[in-house]
């Protein structure tokens, strides 16, 4: 899930937070990030539809979240996944291969008596479904807390959110553990909030400007840093074998344009390069620039108006 060591590569970056700084504000929640964190503890339940109440644990978990957050007079957004993006099938499709892989080794562990084992691979087996995810939402509605279901990805709506004033239902912040929100170009976002409040932000503005840490982003802009991510590998396409965050960030910190960086790419990997490499790498690119959203006032799915930057030929 999101851009493989970008926030271990961002670390420089990153400052730990209490999430009462945002109190009196409006955040934005990823939905499944915390059913996901919330079901480790009730994965083997979760895995094998077991009753009981140890079984709805990951609800208890995530109300726990709500709840700090309304403590801290914090307004919580709680933004859920929608369908299935067609350019994430390849991704999606070996997810549910290394999902069901786990399963049926931690079945193994399990009727072997080995029950450390086998909890350790349910947890890495288990799923959030649209049923999980529904019982949920009951619960919200029941607490009259704001959601939203995306028509797609819950980060591209995250980052739409961000991008709107609060009288327009806009968000100053996103708590998940995800990655491509960086990549989507969400203003601020908090990874790691544990039960007590406290986790870790990084906030755009303060990447792009800062002089004192490195690596530096001076030198970009957020098409540029949505192109490190995208060389980088993600969801929606595999890096270059040979190309990781640091390769990435080199190339497109010395060229500056990402046609540029592209051809660099195809002289340097041109046996490794796939022939089409570039034109999925550019769709990759506009999935994260232009994904599909809902929107409130409309209440219909759009498709957020085109940067008037150019997203292939930046420079300074």
């Amino acid at each position: 899930m999101g851009i493989k060591d970008l926030l271990r590569f961002m670390k420089p970056h990153i400052e730990p937070i209490h999430i009462k700084k945002y109190a009196g504000k409006r955040v934005g929640i990823d939905a499944y990030s915390w059913l996901h964190k919330g079901a480790y503890s009730c994965s083997m339940e979760l895995s094998l539809n077991m009753e009981g109440e140890k079984k709805f644990q990951y609800l208890n978990y995530f109300m726990h979240q709500i709840n700090l957050l309304r403590h801290h007079k914090i307004i919580p957004v709680v933004v859920f996944d929608g369908g299935n993006i067609p350019c994430k099938a390849t991704t999606e499709n070996e997810r549910h291969r290394r999902r069901k892989a786990n399963r049926d080794l931690a079945m193994e562990k399990l009727k072997e008596g080995n029950f450390n084992a086998a909890s350790e691979l349910f947890q890495r087996a288990v799923s959030i479904t649209p049923s999980t995810a529904h019982q949920l939402i009951q619960i919200l509605r029941s607490e009259n807390i704001e959601f939203v279901v995306s028509p797609y990805e819950a980060d591209a709506q995250l980052a739409y959110l961000s991008s709107l004033e609060a009288e327009k239902g806009g968000i100053v912040a996103v708590i998940s553990e995800d990655s491509d929100l960086l990549a989507y170009g969400c203003p601020a976002v908090v990874f790691k909030m544990d039960r007590y409040g406290n986790g870790e932000e990084i906030v755009q503005n303060k990447v792009f400007e800062s002089a004192s840490c490195v690596p530096s982003f001076q030198c970009f802009d957020k098409e540029l840093f949505t192109g490190m991510c995208v060389l980088a590998g993600c969801d929606f396409l595999p890096s270059v074998p040979g190309i990781g965050i640091t390769k990435a960030y080199s190339l497109v910190s010395k060229y500056r344009n990402l046609d540029r960086v592209l051809s660099i790419l195809k002289f340097e990997k041109h046996n490794q390069m796939p022939e089409d490499y570039s034109k999925l790498f550019r769709e990759a690119v506009a999935v994260f620039q232009h994904a599909r959203i809902y929107d409130a006032d409309s209440k219909m799915p759009q498709t957020p108006k085109t940067s008037s930057r150019k997203a292939f030929a930046v420079s300074r």
